[in-house]
């Protein structure tokens, strides 16, 4: 099969690692010939030289989308599809903003969409709701026009995606997103990536870029109630969101409480929670969290939030609390830190609920079956 991979509109932290996941995973299946646009973010993280010669890469330097340089853009990725001719076109998650001529298969990672109840809508601007109504209508859009096939993270998702699109439930597909290929055998030889550990000092990572619906700035409320509590115990949040974002949304107070490292490579995501003791996802909107079984394998608790897009995926392997309420969040805090007990019943947890979801080996085989028989 002659597949092009397209990951020209990616740039999220999550979707780039998936992205990244795929195109590494498909070295291991050689009978195809692969042919990949990657946006700059996903180019960054590609190690081109380990690629055999079976593969293609072409950089699309910008979004397809957006002013006259996205019309330049579809236009070049038009005439690099004709000069290709593939089999099928797997855009890693959509819309692609362009139709291809063959059949085409796009990944779908905007709950936004499927999960109208969520309470980020509740504690968002009017403003704010507007232009994620406006963004609805283009992506909706898009994902009907650019194609009729789509893989989702979750049966869940699936299901909402069918009704949103009314589509045919036949064209919608399963993949359950894990943990990349470098947590099974990481790396710790090269340097710390965080500072060593103050004494009596807890670390709750949140690996995510900046996003409102990531919930992050509850930090806000959350430290100055640990501050007052004067525990023993020295409580650090461990972030990887742009400098810009830190600066902007974080007050003084919370600031002192926060390592933020920046944007981290895929490759070093293992190193950091095994520099760190839990993970702590206070968000709001998920289609389906790569953290979670990331946490799992690397056997950190997880405190989360008590929403169904995380329940179904962490069930018995996390503590929940509601996201906005800084009480419930500092009271899960404390139990974490506090009991031995329920750390390890919840890593223990993690450990078996990993079995429900694919390898990224497995993930890869189902994307490229699943292009395989969209094509016969």
């Amino acid at each position: 099969m002659k597949l092009l991979i397209n990951a020209s509109t990616l740039s999220g932290t999550g979707v780039t690692q998936v992205a990244v996941s795929f195109i590494t995973e498909c070295i291991n299946i050689p009978s195809n010939e692969y042919h990949v646009f990657l946006s700059k973010t996903v180019s960054n993280e590609i190690d081109k030289l380990q690629f055999p010669n079976n593969f293609f890469f072409y950089l699309i330097e910008s979004h397809p989308l957006y002013g006259l340089k996205g019309f330049q853009i579809r236009k070049k990725i038009k005439i690099l599809e004709k000069k290709i001719k593939p089999d099928c076109v797997f855009s890693v998650f959509g819309p692609s903003y362009w139709t291809p001529s063959c059949p085409h298969l796009m990944g779908y990672a905007y709950p936004h969409y499927v999960y109208p109840e969520s309470p980020l809508f509740k504690n968002i601007s009017f403003g704010e709701i507007i232009k994620r109504k406006i963004f609805k209508v283009i992506h909706t859009y898009f994902l009907k026009r650019n194609g009729n096939h789509y893989v989702c993270e979750t049966e869940d998702v699936s299901q909402r995606l069918t009704e949103l699109l009314n589509c045919n439930k036949n064209n919608v597909f399963t993949a359950t997103n894990t943990y990349n290929n470098y947590f099974n055998n990481p790396d710790f030889s090269d340097g710390r990536l965080l500072p060593i550990k103050e004494q009596n000092e807890y670390r709750f990572l949140s690996l995510c870029s900046f996003a409102p619906h990531k919930n992050i700035t509850i930090l806000n409320k959350v430290v100055p109630l640990l501050n007052k509590m004067k525990l023993k115990i020295n409580i650090k949040f461990v972030l990887t969101i742009d400098e810009l974002s830190f600066e902007k949304h974080f007050e003084k107070h919370t600031k002192d409480s926060i390592i933020n490292i920046g944007r981290i490579d895929v490759a070093k995501c293992p190193k950091l929670y095994y520099e760190c003791d839990a993970l702590f996802l206070p968000t709001t909107l998920e289609c389906f969290s790569a953290n979670y079984p990331e946490a799992m394998k690397m056997k950190r608790p997880i405190l989360t939030s008590n929403l169904s897009f995380a329940t179904t995926v962490c069930k018995d392997a996390a503590l929940y609390f509601d996201p906005y309420n800084e009480n419930e969040i500092v009271s899960a805090i404390i139990t974490i830190v506090n009991d031995l007990n329920i750390r390890e019943n919840l890593i223990r947890n993690g450990e078996k609920n990993l079995s429900s979801f694919l390898t990224s080996k497995q993930r890869t085989e189902k994307y490229l079956q699943i292009c395989e028989s969209m094509i016969k």
